[in-house]
């Protein structure tokens, strides 16, 4: 079985496809099989290497260097770095002139996300912002489609009046923060089923966390909407039932939220850096 890909994008603005991508990461059912890996393939440019101090020489850029010459999946892990918590990315450049061109060149590979049939795992795509051809071919190619949108009624119309491309691909909709319709109401509108629609509470201080900013007590993270909430939609798109209440999220972010973030020093694969 290859790996999982879960595409994660928006139809209209910036209403928190990284800090979902991250959080769903973090909250992720392993069981002791492989960590799940934040694929940062927006095409306007990456947020998570300047969120965290990673360096984006190690990232995207490298991945797509190599997907061509790469055997399906193998030069994943070598692009990887770790941001506080151990939670796995991929950083795309900050800037669109190179990442656009690295996430075409992806789109063209996708088996370098799926790997081979020994690969194992979940790679969580943030997409962004779903404008770019090559965004909407990633999304397309991934095994389920997470759209995040806001909860007012102009961030739903948008989901509503969904293009086309995406005909036939499996979504989940993310309603980020406050939010006055029930989600039954919500999936009538737009008909999906309620099983489908998942409304996220935002929790400030909890996402300050993912933004690479301020730190929170473990008490805290315990009772955090946020994590609770991701940890049932990460339960969801992994296929399993674990039958928690806070899990994942809470116990993962728990462990740093209450020390400093850490700056990792970078190298290339082999050489002792980050991964």
């Amino acid at each position: 079985m290859t790996r999982q890909v879960v595409a994660i994008g928006s139809l209209k603005g910036a209403p928190g496809a990284s800090t979902l991508a991250l959080a769903l990461a973090a909250a992720w059912p392993t069981a002791g099989g492989a960590r799940p890996v934040v694929v940062e393939a927006d095409a306007s440019g990456g947020d998570i290497a300047v969120r965290f101090g990673l360096s984006n020489m190690v990232g995207l850029l490298t991945l797509a260097a190599g997907a061509r010459q790469q055997e399906a999946g193998s030069g994943l892990d070598g692009c990887t770095q770790e941001v506080a918590g151990g939670v796995r990315v991929v950083v795309a450049p900050t800037g669109a002139d190179q990442a656009a061109p690295c996430v075409s060149e992806i789109a063209s590979c996708a088996s370098v996300l799926h790997g081979d049939g020994d690969s194992k795992g979940v790679v969580l795509l943030d997409l962004g912002r779903l404008g770019a051809t090559a965004s909407q071919e990633l999304a397309r190619v991934a095994d389920r489609l997470v759209l995040v949108a806001r909860g007012g009624t102009d961030g739903l119309a948008h989901v509503a009046a969904r293009p086309e491309w995406l005909e036939g691909v499996q979504v989940e909709l993310v309603v980020v923060g406050p939010c006055r319709y029930a989600e039954s109401d919500i999936a009538k509108a737009l008909q999906m089923e309620p099983v489908q629609i998942h409304v996220l509470p935002w929790d400030a201080r909890a996402g300050a966390v993912l933004s690479g900013l301020g730190r929170i007590g473990e008490r805290r993270w315990r009772r955090s909407p946020l994590g609770r909430a991701a940890s049932r939609l990460a339960d969801r798109l992994a296929g399993v039932d674990t039958g928690r209440q806070g899990g994942g999220l809470v116990d993962e972010l728990a462990q740093f939220a209450s020390r400093p973030l850490s700056r990792p020093t970078v190298g290339t694969a082999g050489e002792g850096g980050a991964k």
